[in-house]
C-alpha cells in the first residue's frame, strides 16, 4: 500500500528549490578531480610525511563523515512525508555520494590512503545522527550539527594551501553542504512542533550531548590542525559561530525566538574556554571557575 503525503506546493518552505537548485549546481566529481590531478601532479606537491599524516586523519574524519551524511539524506529522502523535503533529501544524497567518492579518490591517489578507524569522539558524533531513528534528531545532527563543522574545516584547509588540489576542489563542497543546511532549517521546524514537551526537552539534551562530542572531536584534531598551520581556536569558533547563526535561523522559522537556545550556546560558550584553555598550569578547579565566569 502506498501511503499518502503531502504532494502540494509546500508555500511557506520551498523546499523543492534545494532540489532544482542542486540540478543546476551538479558537479562532475571524476572529471573535476582528473583535470586537478593532471594540473597539479604528485611529483610537484611537497608534503612531508608530518603534514600528509595531518591530512589523512582531519580528511579521514571528512570521509567517513560524507558517508553517513549520504546514508542520512537517503534514509530521509525516504522517510519525509513532504514532497518538497523528499526532493531536497535526494539531492543532499547525491551531493555527499559525490563528496564520498571525491575525497576517496583524492586520499588514495595523493597519499595512498588506506582506510582506518577515526578518533572515537568524532566516530561517536557520527554514530549518533547514523543510529537514531528520530527524524528530528537525525536532520538536526546532520544539518545543523556536522555540516557547519565540515564547511569549517573546507574552509580552513582550503586557505591553508597545503594542497592546491584542495584549494580549488573544496569551494565546491562548501557550496554543496550551504544549500544542505537549508534542509534543517526551513523543514526541522514542522518537525519540532509535533513533539510533546518531554520529547522536546529529551531533544535538546540529545543535542548538547552531540555538541560535547564535536568539541571533543575537535580536540583530537588539535594537533594536527597546529602541523598544517590553521589554528584550532578559530576553527572552533567559525564553528561554533556557524551553528549558533543556523540555531537562530532556526528560532525565526519557528517563531521562538532566540531564547530556546540560550542554554545550548551558554554549554557551547563553557566547554569551548575550558577544552581550549590557554593555561596549562593551572588546576582544573581554577579552570573550571575561570570557564564558568567567562561564559556567564
Amino acid at each position: 500500500m502506498i501511503v499518502p503525503f503531502d504532494i502540494y506546493y509546500d508555500e511557506k518552505n520551498h523546499l523543492d528549490r534545494v532540489y532544482h537548485k542542486g540540478q543546476q549546481k551538479i558537479w562532475d566529481g571524476i572529471g573535476v578531480l582528473d583535470e586537478l590531478f593532471e594540473k597539479f601532479p604528485n611529483d610537484t606537491i611537497n608534503l612531508d610525511a608530518d603534514r600528509a599524516r595531518a591530512l589523512e586523519n582531519i580528511l579521514g574524519i571528512i570521509l567517513w563523515g560524507e558517508y553517513v551524511a549520504w546514508s542520512a539524506a537517503s534514509e530521509m529522502s525516504a522517510r519525509f512525508d513532504n514532497f518538497g523535503a523528499k526532493m531536497a533529501a535526494v539531492s543532499q544524497a547525491h551531493d555527499e555520494a559525490r563528496h564520498f567518492y571525491v575525497i576517496r579518490n583524492y586520499l588514495i591517489r595523493r597519499l595512498n590512503f588506506k582506510p582506518k578507524a577515526i578518533f572515537k569522539p568524532a566516530l561517536k558524533v557520527l554514530e549518533e545522527v547514523d543510529e537514531t531513528q528520530s527524524l528530528a534528531r537525525k536532520l538536526l545532527g546532520l544539518q545543523l550539527m556536522v555540516e557547519p563543522v565540515a564547511i569549517t574545516i573546507f574552509r580552513f584547509l582550503r586557505k591553508s594551501n597545503v594542497d592546491p588540489i584542495l584549494t580549488e576542489i573544496l569551494p565546491l563542497f562548501e557550496q554543496d553542504e550551504s544549500r544542505h543546511i537549508a534542509i534543517g532549517v526551513k523543514y526541522l521546524p514542522t518537525l519540532i512542533k509535533k513533539m510533546p514537551f518531554l520529547e522536546k526537552v529529551l531533544f535538546i539534551i540529545w543535542q548538547i550531548r552531540l555538541i560535547l562530542y564535536e568539541i571533543k572531536g575537535l580536540k583530537s584534531i588539535e594537533s594536527d590542525l597546529k602541523v598544517l598551520d590553521i589554528s584550532p581556536r578559530e576553527v572552533f569558533e567559525f564553528a561554533e559561530n556557524r551553528q549558533i547563526m543556523c540555531l537562530k535561523e532556526l528560532s525565526s522559522e519557528f517563531g521562538v525566538g532566540e531564547k530556546l537556545w540560550k542554554p545550548v550556546i551558554k554549554i557551547i560558550e563553557f566547554n569551548k574556554k575550558l577544552t581550549f584553555y590557554p593555561h596549562g598550569e593551572h588546576a582544573l578547579p581554577r579552570r573550571l571557575i575561570n570557564c564558568f565566569f567567562d561564559s556567564l
